[in-house]
């Protein structure tokens, strides 16, 4: 900047344009994140360029790809956003009976009924116009959703994540099978018949090893599986009308288990399958998502 007279041009939009810019290296994706449009997004950066006298961005196919100058520029800026933030939200005081913010809270389609349930029968109670959408997770996307603030918590199974994303334990879970009432396993699953059986797998993906089998194979045990669903309660339904196996978190055993569904312990000793809470670090000090994130683990722990 060139003297103290440029800022005189700037104002607060400008720098939430380039933070959110910075973090999709996209204009249509920066555009969908701030609810603006492609082309207010590239009339915003032109006149951030023409103050800084930097083009900070470089258009490369479909990417926007920063100047070095903009590297050097954007963790200030990105700080001071999440300062001003930071003073805005402690400016009043949460008050979880009397709030109506909205929260996203992201996560696989399969932990929604180990989570949802309890969490939301509690805010019922105690904040009941607090609004809770829960969005699918996408791993790829994951850290710039929860900075910019597309995402506020995250629950995910337990991995490797370093700062400025911040995480803790939720649950510890170990696994169960369920199997219809009927079935000839039900009171004598080894190892060798659990390994012969049928077995259907929840996953999101397509293709590849689930949690179970990723821990299976970590032993040297191979269990494909020929039916794929994507959440466990539709998984649950097909094992109750016939002879699969699912495989499954026994907390989320015990919620689905009815007249028509046993549980048996895995004939296999495997880790405990951890859930963790991920939030980002900007977001710390915010009184209401703090009291959500209590609130998660109290109900957790």
């Amino acid at each position: 900047m060139q003297d103290n007279r440029q800022f005189e041009k700037l104002d607060l939009n400008l720098l939430k344009v380039f933070e959110a810019l910075w973090q999709q290296r996209n204009m249509t994706h920066a555009a969908e994140s701030l609810h603006i449009t492609p082309s207010a997004v590239s009339h915003a950066m032109r006149r951030f360029r023409e103050i800084l006298g930097d083009p900070l961005f470089v258009r490369e196919k479909n990417h926007m790809l920063p100047t070095a100058a903009c590297e050097r520029l954007a963790p200030q800026i990105l700080e001071a956003l999440a300062n001003i933030r930071r003073a805005l939200s402690e400016f009043t005081a949460f008050n979880p009976a009397h709030s109506h913010q909205r929260f996203v809270i992201a996560m696989q389609e399969s932990l929604e009924l180990s989570v949802l349930p309890a969490l939301l029968a509690k805010l019922e109670v105690h904040a009941p116009n607090v609004e809770i959408v829960s969005a699918r997770l996408n791993r790829d996307t994951m850290v710039a959703d929860l900075s910019n603030r597309n995402l506020h918590l995250v629950v995910d199974i337990g991995r490797p994540i370093s700062p400025p994303v911040e995480h803790c334990l939720l649950t510890r879970d170990n696994y169960a099978v369920l199997m219809n009432t009927q079935h000839d396993l039900r009171n004598s699953l080894s190892a060798e018949a659990y390994l012969n059986a049928r077995h259907i797998t929840v996953s999101n993906r397509i293709k590849g090893a689930s949690v179970e089998e990723i821990a299976l194979q970590q032993l040297g045990v191979s269990r494909p599986s020929l039916w794929r669903c994507q959440n466990y309660r539709a998984a649950a339904e097909v094992t109750a009308n016939t002879n699969a196996l699912l495989t499954l978190p026994g907390s989320i055993a015990s919620a689905l288990a009815d007249e028509s569904l046993s549980i048996a312990a895995l004939p296999f000793d495997l880790p405990a399958l951890e859930t963790h809470l991920y939030w980002h670090q900007h977001q710390e000090g915010e009184p209401g998502l703090m009291w959500l994130k209590a609130l998660v683990l109290q109900l957790f722990a």
